[in-house]
């Protein structure tokens, strides 16, 4: 920590860091120097002048925002010099600016204008002559709008695409007074520009403002202000939502707070007009003679709590599983789970994380004693290598690669990728492996050889900190000596050299971080790739400290969450078994029922409940914000399970592929009509508050999974307010028991926080690993070839994944205008090679059919980012359900299914 020095500004004295930026202290100390060019997330430029200071031994005038503190210093903030100044300088600014406002911005520029009294044509100087200039205006862009002639040139909006998001895609076109901003080389729509809308949150003029309800919004008139947590990926973007009549018009990156510190995404940013889209369910509607009708919320509870009790006392308490949500609340899902577990009496509950990072968990839990990610999003800023392997952050989890890419081109820190398919992170990647689909035990392997045997362990951690020691580490490297560099690129067809540099960069690294995605979770062996993962960081002793982890980043709001508050088959609320003893008679006690109404015995996960549907042994399900009929594998035999399902429960925001096959549809909220809390990748419990009303007659979730309990004869408990939830959570899951939401109220806190003073854990396994002696655990595992191999009926292997512009099933995403005009259409990408030797064309619409089912009118795009044999397709689209292709076989520790290896053929 800098030490503090002592200096005055305008006779007042005060104590700062060492080398801290002067116009900085002398805002935080309340002195209002004004500036436009400056914003403490960038770095200095000194181009509008307008923050000039003199500073005593100093010759001229000064600008504070290029000029670090140090002892003594005696600054003079205002005086008529100053102020003169200042004046003249924006009224030669003015002058070419149109200073026109329609109130849709803030406008700092403006404010600094009537705050010299220069909104009085006559106490100007210059003539405006802005006109005269010819200043172009942008319209390209499907989410901004810009306008050169409010442009003063500051530089703020190109530093934030460059410094803030590492995209560089803004720059200037022209030279002196006609110069003006271009995005890429001319027009925003045509450039690289993503919408992530950060140079919109930066600009001081209005030079650039969002388009969507531009015309709605008057800034100082009728605009509520309202803080909450982003219902999209699970960075947990902080955003403060802008609400006028009811209606969300605007949404923000709230500063100064973690984990994004005002940086959003496309979807963050212009991502919430789903919530009040015309498609929202308003009403229950129960399903009568193949028709839905509208019901009143009587009827339709009586209903379900009807039905789900016949079920339960004719075919016995097994026969009823319900299905939970990651994209709604901690709350909502406890109450869930609760009700599962002691109105239903069983533990079939499970959620997505079984279609996700179910084997990324499970390798954890069994190897460290814990699920979730070891170290902060920030730190990835700090990190001095990344190994990304099976993530495409840039699209999945943009807002973190931000902190990836500052890293890299800030601090000169090296990526690693590890992917089958080319995505955008590979622009700043030192090396990139890129393996064949299935493969990465061997290859994980192989680096873990080259690392043993060019010494590169840390033998001290081992003896220290893995259970067994060096003989566990032995028998690991018994079995990594067959995985030689030539036998590695044999099978993976990574090139050796590569393999070997990757290795030796990871393991010599002070501060290296892994972020694994769903690429190496999907997969049957998709256990056996994390465990290689973990080897690897623990006989390089890579994991224990800032910046040095294993981290999954969640691909939904709330997936850890929901794990967290224990919506699983097999743990209770955090992550405590539901086949120990000492564990049901504790959780009763907190629950007040007898220890032997709990069910000692796990559940059936996500694909297994499906599996059980189709063979008649569940007969009722209730599914919360789930759409496996979009989103589970093989889909032909997921819609003949749901078709032998006798009752189903189907509580959403919209209809969608899953709706049509319910017996009831509930009504629930929307993120910003909702009370609770998310936690994110970080482990970091965040506040979720309500911005607008639901529409028509719709529930928050938990208030309708509590009267469906209390009409089956067993209420859930006694909740006034989503915080009575959230304490209950925090008895019954120790690593919340010092969380409140008192606590939460300006920003969030990592879990575990034992106690109410503790200041919550930002990184895991310091001093031990959460095992039960402490020690982490090797678990060698060997590569084994996939049982779903290409043929010459099935000549491709077919991987599938996410990409920015739309989300999960893509029921919210694609109610956004300012989202589908980015993308809105499935697509295939194929290597030139295939292309070629198949026969096929850039844009062409073809058939795809695995031995499971077919999808037709999918364009081809031909692209070298895959290789030859290899095809990727995303699965957000309805009418291109990839999941009709997939198969439901399981990873047998997981329970996980192989999303990213299917056999397919390709016709016209």
């Amino acid at each position: 920590m800098s030490k503090l020095v002592n200096l005055t500004i305008d006779d007042k004295k005060i104590s700062a860091p060492e080398g801290a930026n002067l116009l900085q202290v002398a805002k935080d100390n309340g002195m209002a120097i004004p500036h436009l060019c400056y914003h403490k997330k960038l770095s200095p430029t000194g181009a509008c002048r307008l923050c000039i200071v003199k500073i005593k031994g100093q010759r001229g005038l000064l600008a504070s925002c290029a000029v670090q503190v140090s002892e003594g210093m005696e600054v003079t903030a205002f005086d008529d010099e100053l102020e003169e100044a200042r004046k003249y300088l924006l009224d030669y600014l003015l002058c070419e600016h149109d200073e026109s406002y329609d109130g849709s911005h803030p406008d700092e520029f403006r404010e600094l204008i009537f705050r010299y009294g220069l909104d009085k044509k006559e106490n100007r100087l210059f003539p405006s002559i802005w006109k005269e200039l010819g200043y172009p205006k942008d319209e390209s862009s499907p989410v901004l709008s810009y306008d050169a002639a409010k442009c003063i040139k500051c530089f703020r909006c190109i530093k934030a695409c460059d410094e803030v998001q590492g995209k560089n895609v803004l720059s200037f076109t022209n030279r002196g007074i006609i110069s003006y901003i271009v995005g890429g080389f001319d027009k925003w729509g045509e450039s690289e520009c993503d919408g992530c809308g950060e140079c919109i949150q930066l600009c001081p003029t209005g030079a650039i403002v969002e388009k969507p309800h531009r015309s709605e919004i008057k800034i100082e008139n009728g605009i509520c202000r309202v803080r909450t947590t982003c219902p999209y990926c699970g960075v947990g973007c902080q955003l403060e939502l802008m609400v006028r009549n009811g209606k969300i018009v605007r949404s923000n990156g709230v500063e100064g707070v973690s984990p994004n510190d005002g940086r959003l995404c496309v979807k963050g940013r212009f991502g919430y007009d789903y919530v009040q889209h015309p498609d929202r369910l308003t009403t229950p509607l129960i399903k009568k003679d193949g028709k839905f009708v509208e019901a009143s919320w009587d009827e339709a509870l009586d209903l379900v709590a009807r039905k789900f009790t016949e079920i339960k006392e004719t075919y016995g308490r097994k026969a009823l599983a319900g299905y939970a949500s990651a994209k709604t609340t901690n709350e909502d899902n406890y109450l869930f789970m609760k009700l599962v577990r002691t109105v239903f009496g069983n533990n079939n509950v499970d959620y997505c994380t079984r279609l996700c990072h179910a084997s990324t968990v499970t390798a954890m839990l069994r190897s460290l004693g814990d699920g979730a990610g070891s170290n902060s999003i920030e730190d990835y800023a700090h990190s001095d290598c990344m190994l990304v392997t099976g993530n495409n952050m840039i699209e999945t989890h943009p807002v973190t690669a931000t902190y990836v890419k500052y890293a890299v081109q800030r601090h000169g820190s090296k990526i690693i990728i590890i992917d089958p398919r080319w995505t955008p992170l590979v622009k700043d990647a030192h090396i990139w492996l890129q393996p064949r689909l299935g493969t990465d035990v061997a290859l994980l392997n192989g680096m873990i050889r080259v690392i043993i045997s060019e010494g590169l362990i840390k033998k001290d951690f081992i003896e220290k900190r893995v259970d067994g020691g060096m003989k566990a580490f032995e028998s690991l490297k018994a079995l990594a000596e067959k995985y030689t560099p030539e036998y590695v690129e044999e099978v993976t067809g990574v090139a050796a050299p590569l393999m070997e540099e990757a290795a030796r960069i990871y393991a010599g690294a002070e501060r290296p971080l892994i972020a694994t995605g769903m690429g190496c979770s999907q997969q049957v062996t998709g256990t056996h790739n994390v465990f290689c993962l973990i080897n690897m960081m623990l006989i390089t002793g890579q994991i224990g400290r800032p910046g040095a982890g294993l981290n999954p980043p969640r691909g939904q709001n709330n997936v850890q969450g929901v794990s967290d508050v224990g919506a699983s088959p097999f743990t209770y609320p955090g992550y405590i078994s539901v086949e120990d003893a000492e564990n049901r008679r504790r959780v009763a006690g907190i629950w007040g029922l007898p220890f032997g109404e709990l069910d000692g015995e796990k559940g059936l996960s996500t694909v297994e409940i499906m599996q059980a549907a189709y063979e008649r042994e569940i007969r009722g399900m209730y599914i919360m914000g789930e759409n496996p009929m979009l989103t589970d594998p093989n889909l032909n035999h997921t819609e003949e399970a749901i078709k032998k399902l006798e009752f189903l429960v189907v509580q959403d925001i919209f209809h969608t592929e899953t709706t049509p096959f319910a017996d009831v549809i509930l009504p629930a909220t929307a993120f910003a009509e909702s009370e609770g809390t998310y936690v994110n990748s970080d482990r970091r419990v965040l506040r979720v508050r309500k911005a607008v009303d639901p529409p028509g007659q719709a529930r928050q979730d938990w208030e309708i999974i509590a009267e469906i309990a209390k009409r089956m004869g067993k209420p859930l408990g006694n909740y006034q307010h989503e915080s009575d939830i959230w304490d209950e959570i925090a008895q019954t899951a120790p690593i919340f028991a010092g969380i409140s939401y008192d606590r939460l109220e300006y920003h969030g806190i990592q879990w575990p926080c034992p106690a109410k003073g503790h200041p919550g854990t930002a990184t895991l396994f310091e001093e031990r690993f959460n095992t039960p002696n402490g020690l982490g655990k090797l678990h060698p595992v060997e590569y084994a070839g996939q049982s779903e191999k290409a043929d010459k009926d099935y000549p491709f292997i077919l991987n599938t994944g996410r990409i920015l512009y739309q989300y999960h099933s893509s029921t919210m995403s694609r109610r956004n205008k300012s989202l589908t005009d980015f993308a809105n259409e499935a697509y295939v990408l194929m290597h030139p090679g295939d292309a070629l030797k198949y026969g096929f064309s850039d844009g062409q619409k073809v058939h795809i059919a695995s031995r499971r089912g077919e999808i037709s009118n999918i364009r081809v795009q031909i692209s070298d980012g895959v290789l030859q044999g290899e095809l990727f397709m995303p699965f957000h689209y309805s009418e291109a359900p990839v999941n009709r292709l997939t198969r439901d076989e399981l990873d047998p520790y997981s329970k996980i299914a192989p999303f990213k290896l299917s056999a397919v053929r390709v016709g016209r």
